[in-house]
C-alpha cells in the first residue's frame, strides 16, 4: 500500500515571501533584473561618443534611453535606413539590441537572478 501524506498550509504569507526576496512589483528583485540586463545590453547598444548607451534611467522592469535619437537607433532608422554602426568592435552592435542581448543570454541572466534571490533567502 502505497504511503498517502497530506499537508495544508496554515499563516502561510505569501505577501511576506514576496517582500522577504523583493520580488513585489518595483522591488528589489526586478531592479537587479533591470540593471543586470543594461549591463549585459551595452555591448549590443549603438555606440559612436557613448553618450546614447549610457544616459540611461534603470526603474525596476525598465530601462530608459533619455537621448531623444535612441528610438531611430532602436528601429535601425535615422534620415535613411542605418547600414553601420560606429565602433562595432564586438560585432554585436546594431538596432533591437535588448532582443539580441535577451536571445544570446537569456541563460546566464536567469542564473544570475536565481542567485540574487538566493543570496536575499540567505539573509
Amino acid at each position: 500500500m502505497p504511503l498517502s501524506i497530506k499537508y495544508e498550509l496554515k499563516d502561510f504569507d505569501k505577501g511576506e515571501i514576496i517582500d522577504k526576496f523583493g520580488l513585489q512589483d518595483e522591488g528589489n528583485a526586478q531592479l537587479f533584473l533591470a540593471n543586470d540586463c543594461f549591463r549585459r545590453m551595452v555591448k549590443y547598444t549603438p555606440w559612436d561618443t557613448g553618450t546614447m548607451a549610457t544616459d540611461v534611467t534603470i526603474k525596476p522592469k525598465k530601462i530608459i534611453y533619455n537621448q531623444e535619437y535612441a528610438v531611430y537607433q532602436y528601429d535601425g532608422y535615422t534620415k535613411g535606413p542605418v547600414t553601420h554602426y560606429s565602433n562595432n568592435y564586438t560585432g554585436l552592435r546594431g538596432k533591437e539590441w535588448d532582443k539580441r542581448m535577451y536571445n544570446n543570454e537569456k541563460d546566464i541572466i536567469a542564473r544570475e537572478v536565481e542567485d540574487y534571490v538566493a543570496k536575499i533567502g540567505k539573509r
